[in-house]
């Protein structure tokens, strides 16, 4: 289900060098974010990890925490969801591919220092992390729910977009962070089960119509 960007032919020589070595910063980014969590965290960790200069850092972020959100935020954006032809397919699809990415240690471990860090500045780091990752994750909720509209599974003021990605995204998020894996088995069954309770609404609404007609 992920894909990768596409190669631009047009692009001018030594951007490929460029995009491997900021793939290299931002893999090594999240696994010193990982190990040593946002307090400990330091450009002079990732330079040395990813094998370039200090300075090759600070010309594309200017600060650890600016890096960090990058670092995660990146992992999820290579996430593409597919038209699978239901809402549940859907966002079992974008959610399950959610999960298996923070099953890897190092995007498991640095979200959860970041998170940790949002709760010590709400403000600062948590103002961040909602800009720029929440709303990553709250996407692939959204696009599914579009998707379920567009075909008639359900209708717009049938549900919240922003409640349901919260649900899933923040259940999907506990289960990773605090009480063990998000394997496919515990996806599968909450989307199935807020599958279950949107075609549920849909069918009262139309019981109703149909009573009232």
């Amino acid at each position: 289900m992920t894909t990768r960007p596409r190669q631009d032919r047009s692009r001018r020589p030594g951007r490929p060098r460029e995009e491997a070595t900021e793939q290299a910063i931002t893999a090594a980014a999240r696994q010193v974010l990982a190990d040593k969590g946002v307090a400990r965290m330091s450009m002079e960790h990732v330079a040395a990890k990813a094998g370039v200069a200090k300075s090759t850092l600070y010309r594309r972020w200017p600060s650890k925490i600016e890096l960090a959100v990058h670092a995660v935020a990146a992992t999820f954006d290579e996430i593409e969801i597919e038209d699978h032809g239901s809402l549940e397919a859907d966002m079992r699809a974008g959610i399950g591919e959610a999960a298996r990415l923070l099953r890897d240690p190092s995007t498991g471990g640095a979200y959860a220092a970041l998170l940790a860090e949002s709760a010590r500045d709400p403000e600062g780091v948590g103002q961040r992390v909602r800009a720029s990752l929440s709303t990553r994750l709250h996407a692939l909720v959204a696009l599914s729910v579009e998707r379920a509209i567009e075909r008639g599974e359900i209708r717009r003021d049938m549900i919240d977009v922003d409640l349901l990605a919260d649900v899933v995204v923040g259940s999907v998020m506990h289960r990773a962070l605090a009480t063990g894996e998000p394997d496919e088995a515990f996806v599968d069954g909450l989307i199935a089960l807020l599958a279950d309770v949107a075609y549920a609404r849909l069918r009262r609404e139309q019981r109703e119509v149909g009573e009232a007609g």
